[in-house]
């Protein structure tokens, strides 16, 4: 290629560049500008020349501005297992640049001559001005989807927000002689409980066997302890840290465990509950005669002091009280954000999607898995950039969404 020309097969990686560099037609970039990255051209090249290569102009104009960012932040991952699995913040993050979308089109067939233009630089026509709209947009279509700014098409299900009506605080009471043993300590069955599984898992397995389950119901080949398939997690939120966008942040989360357990949630809505590591599994005062629901707590070092210094959330469940191995399963449970190290992830140009990997993360110890030795599954004791679930992830997962059923 001569002098300030760049070309392309079609393919456009748009990416985030790491530190300030130079667009392969000699424009400055700054460090977390956008940039894409074309087959044939090893240096990034600016928003500004794509449109021109899309154009199918062999020599871009210079741009007339650039985007100022703020310097990099340190995002957070996780660190060493404990009763309630913490995540830590660090560099490790930002190991590897996150590649956002790869963008497919076709390129220009026909490279027309140089715009003719007026005075003041504007374009002699309506047409050739029309014309550079739709390739500027044609070309840039996907970013702001793949910048967060349209993240409502992100499809969310396996989550259900507020309470349709129903007091759980007052369940059905139990006929006496219904239950024997161990299961008459048991809260009672609640009404949106069903008889057979509220979803289910994918049907595929992986091969992988990278995941760690927080206990079995037996020896190390025994079925992992599950949350009963055929009830939802409900789930309270102390949102007094909440960053913001907090609750698409908790629904995107849960929608992507759903996915890979089939497990249902309810989100109740708001609680004054504050956050406590000796959380009861039965809190009648408030919340009647039920397993307590899972508390979702934004919050800070100050108030969990388990969150001081480069740790960002705590995770994990509780179960319920069994004689025999095969009625363990988990009831109950607690996470617990550092809403103001949240705050500081979501103002990087990658923010949203590693602000919701830790929520993901948490949401997995909070269904059952703990960390894991290889770093390339989400539930890694260190993360190097990855934001959505391994293979292992997965498989763990859905090993944990077929779980027995306590119903009857």
């Amino acid at each position: 290629m001569g002098a300030g020309q760049v070309g392309t097969d079609g393919r456009v990686e748009i990416i985030h560049v790491e530190r300030p560099t130079q667009c392969a037609c000699g424009e400055p970039l700054r460090a977390g500008e956008r940039a894409g990255l074309l087959a044939a051209e090893p240096s990034p090249v600016c928003l500004w020349c794509l449109a021109d290569v899309q154009a199918g102009r062999p020599r871009p104009r210079r741009r007339h501005s650039v985007t100022e960012w703020p310097e990099q932040l340190a995002l957070t991952s996780p660190g060493p297992s404990g009763a309630f699995a913490a995540d830590r913040s660090g560099d490790d993050w930002s190991a590897a640049p996150t590649h956002l979308q790869v963008i497919d089109g076709e390129r220009g067939v026909r490279h027309g001559r140089r715009r003719r233009m007026a005075r003041g630089g504007r374009p002699r026509t309506v047409v050739s001005l029309l014309l550079t709209a739709v390739i500027v947009g044609g070309a840039l279509w996907g970013i702001p989807q793949l910048m967060g700014a349209d993240r409502s098409s992100l499809p969310i299900s396996g989550i259900t927000w507020g309470t349709n009506g129903i007091d759980y605080s007052q369940p059905d009471p139990v006929v006496p002689g219904s239950v024997q043993g161990i299961r008459a300590m048991w809260p009672p069955v609640p009404v949106d409980a069903k008889d057979e599984p509220l979803g289910r898992p994918p049907l595929s397995r992986s091969t992988s066997t990278d995941y760690v389950f927080m206990q079995r119901t037996g020896g190390p080949t025994s079925a992992p302890v599950a949350w009963d398939p055929c009830r939802p997690i409900h789930i309270v939120v102390n949102a007094a840290d909440a960053p913001p966008e907090a609750d698409r942040l908790l629904a995107e989360g849960a929608s992507e465990i759903s996915r890979a357990t089939g497990l249902q949630f309810v989100v109740e809505g708001p609680t004054d509950e504050p956050p406590s590591e000796k959380r009861p599994a039965i809190d009648g005062a408030r919340y009647g005669n039920r397993w307590s629901p899972v508390l979702l707590a934004w919050t800070n070092p100050t108030v969990v002091p388990r969150l001081a210094g480069d740790v960002a959330g705590l995770g994990g469940p509780d179960g319920a009280t069994y004689a025999k191995s095969i009625d363990q399963h988990w009831v109950s449970g607690l996470v617990y954000l550092d809403g103001p190290t949240f705050r500081a992830i979501l103002r990087r140009p990658d923010g949203w999607a590693q602000a919701r990997a830790i929520v993901m993360h948490e949401l997995g110890h909070l269904v059952g898995l703990t960390h894991v030795a290889n770093p390339g599954e989400l539930m890694a004791a260190r993360n190097d950039g990855r934001t959505t679930f391994g293979d292992g992830d997965l498989e763990g997962l859905r090993q944990l969404g077929v779980g027995r059923c306590f119903t009857s």
